[in-house]
């Protein structure tokens, strides 16, 4: 799963940072209907985990989850874009455990999140192809007829398939968010309190102490 980081990888870095700032931009290169695919996919996942979620418990909605977060998020390109230029100045043994932390916590977030159902369901309102060649995907979540969340998600094609690269949830861009956070601390206190940080925060979604 992911790319190598390589001299046209890292152009490619360059080019989804800008998707932050300019998602939607229609194209016609793209194709949508795989990307749409990926999305759909991983939606009917977590609504079965909601469904099965009381008696599964955390670790149960976690094992559900793994395999299908792995198989539609591009997780080692995201883990790269949210350390911006720090990712380069890491080791590869810092990388590799920076990675395997971002993997867990992404994954305890949606367990700790789609923990019960209530009618809940997806409703796709649009997919568009973006200038870049990525596939915006725009969906509702959905109680019973009422709206909760818009939730949009950024595809991208890696390695011959199409992978998640960011969730842009009422607005707000999920991978800007942790770019902005994880580039302080790596500025102000360094990797360890960063890597720290995070397995504090799968210690405290497993626990069903910290809300995902």
């Amino acid at each position: 799963m992911g790319r190598q980081e390589t001299g046209s990888r890292k152009a490619g870095l360059w080019v989804v940072a800008v998707w932050l700032m300019t998602m939607g931009a229609p194209a016609c290169a793209a194709q949508t209907g795989p990307a749409v695919a990926v999305v759909r996919h991983f939606q009917d996942t977590l609504i079965a985990v909601m469904k099965a979620g009381k008696p599964l418990g955390f670790k149960g909605r976690y094992a559900k989850l793994l395999p299908a977060v792995r198989g539609s998020h591009d997780l080692s390109f995201i883990a790269q874009l949210t350390l911006g230029p720090y990712w380069g100045k890491l080791a590869p043994a810092s990388r590799q455990a920076f990675v395997h932390a971002f993997t867990q916590l992404t994954v305890a977030t949606y367990a700790a999140q789609f923990r019960r159902y209530s009618g809940q369901a997806f409703h796709r309102s649009a997919a568009q192809a973006t200038a870049q060649g990525g596939v915006l995907v725009e969906t509702e979540l959905m109680t019973r007829g009422h709206k909760d969340a818009t939730i949009d998600y950024l595809v991208a094609p890696a390695a011959g398939r199409w992978q998640i690269v960011n969730i842009v949830a009422n607005g707000v861009s999920d991978l800007a968010l942790k770019r902005a956070q994880y580039t302080a601390i790596m500025r102000k206190k360094g990797f360890a309190s960063l890597l720290a940080m995070l397995r504090d925060k799968i210690a405290q979604l497993s626990h069903g102490t910290l809300k995902g």
